[in-house]
């Protein structure tokens, strides 16, 4: 019977990646938004803004979990 292991670094980067997908499926067009805001609300440029830093930081961590996991699994060979 095949061992189990835990790959954390592996788990991490592929919830990263259904994140990142998420993130794509719910597109945000600050150009559909009305040009007049309501005081007090985030505009809609700043929402797309911090979507796409967000977008780039489950980029960056799911590429960093799965070469982690990668390098990991080569090295115990």
């Amino acid at each position: 019977m095949a061992k189990l292991q835990n790959n954390s670094m592996a788990m991490v980067a592929t919830v990263s990646l259904v994140g990142l997908f998420a993130s794509a499926i719910g597109l945000f067009d600050p150009n559909t938004c009305i040009d007049v805001q309501t005081e007090g609300w985030t505009s809609c440029e700043n929402i797309a803004r911090e979507r796409e830093i967000g977008s780039w930081i489950l980029f960056s961590l799911s590429l960093i979990g799965f070469t982690v996991s990668i390098v990991r699994r080569k090295r115990k060979k």
